[in-house]
C-alpha cells in the first residue's frame, strides 16, 4: 500500500511539475511574440458576448422594503478589433413596502454604452478574459407613495452619469462562462452572472 502510494504520489508530483513547466513555455513563446500578433483567444474582434446577472447592494433606492429585486442586468458585446469591444446593457430594480396604511413602490431601469479593453494580449490564459471598461448611462426612477389621502403622491428622477468597470470572465467551454464584475453605474457595485460566447 506504501509503495503503490508513493508511486501515486510521484506521478502526480511529476505531472504537476510537467504542467506548471508546460505552462511557463507557453507563457514564454506568448511573450516573444510581438504586442500585434499575440492573443491568448479568450477575445477577439469576430467574438459576441451576451450576459445575464444579477447586481448588489441595489443603489438605486434606499431604506427599508419589503420586497425587492435587482438590479438585474442584461448585457451585449462585440469585438472591434482584437482586444477592444463596444457593447451595452439594461438594467431592472424595483421594491414595494406595504403596512396597513400606506403603500410605497419604487422602479429603476439603467441603460449604458462602454468600450471595453481586454488584456488578451497581456495575459496567456485561453479560458480567462479580464477586461476594463468607461462609457455613459442613465438611470430612470420612479417612486409613488400611496396612504389613501391627500398626502400620497409619486416623484421621478433621472441621473446620467459616468460608467467604469474592471471584471473578469472564465470561461468553462469554448461558449460559456461566468463572470464578476466591479465598478460604478448607479445601480451596484458589483455584478455576477453568466457570458455565452459567439
Amino acid at each position: 500500500m506504501k509503495k503503490t502510494f508513493s508511486i501515486l504520489l510521484a506521478l502526480a508530483l511529476g505531472f504537476g511539475a510537467t504542467s506548471v513547466a508546460s505552462a511557463q513555455d507557453n507563457g514564454r513563446a506568448f511573450y516573444k511574440q510581438s504586442y500585434e500578433s499575440r492573443n491568448s483567444g479568450s477575445f477577439d474582434h469576430n467574438t459576441s458576448i451576451v450576459s445575464i446577472g444579477y447586481g448588489f447592494p441595489n443603489a438605486t433606492y434606499s431604506g427599508s422594503w419589503d420586497n425587492g429585486f435587482g438590479p438585474i442586468y442584461g448585457k451585449y458585446e462585440h469585438g472591434i478589433i482584437d482586444e477592444v469591444g463596444i457593447g451595452g446593457y439594461l438594467g431592472l430594480a424595483a421594491a414595494s413596502h406595504s403596512s396597513p396604511h400606506y403603500k410605497d413602490k419604487f422602479s429603476a431601469f439603467g441603460m449604458g454604452v462602454l468600450g471595453y479593453y481586454h488584456f488578451n494580449k497581456l495575459i496567456p490564459v485561453h479560458q480567462l478574459d479580464v477586461y476594463a471598461g468607461a462609457g455613459l448611462g442613465f438611470v430612470n426612477g420612479h417612486y409613488k407613495f400611496d396612504d389613501h389621502s391627500p398626502y400620497s403622491h409619486s416623484e421621478s428622477f433621472f441621473d446620467v452619469n459616468a460608467i467604469f468597470k474592471v471584471g473578469a470572465r472564465w470561461y468553462f467551454t469554448q461558449g460559456f462562462g461566468v463572470y464578476l464584475e466591479s465598478g460604478y453605474d448607479n445601480m451596484s457595485s458589483v455584478n455576477l452572472g453568466v457570458s455565452f460566447r459567439f
